[in-house]
């Protein structure tokens, strides 16, 4: 029994953006959501680390300074 995996970010869009480059040849469907899944972890913790930051300096909005 296959588990699907939710994911934020299409697989099939990132399949076909890693498709571009010349240099990838095929490219099984548990990669696109694994990478989907990777980015979805990433950007959460960018955005965890930026409000920390952000609450720590007492502003009231993000800027590029806070990442």
């Amino acid at each position: 029994m296959k588990k699907k995996l939710d994911t934020r970010f299409p697989a099939v869009r990132i399949k076909k953006i890693m498709q571009t480059d010349e240099d990838v040849g095929k490219i099984a469907m548990a990669v696109p959501v694994l990478v989907s899944k990777a980015l979805e972890l990433f950007l959460q913790d960018l955005v965890d680390r930026t409000y920390d930051i952000t609450v720590h300096r007492g502003a009231k909005t993000v800027n590029s300074l806070h990442l």
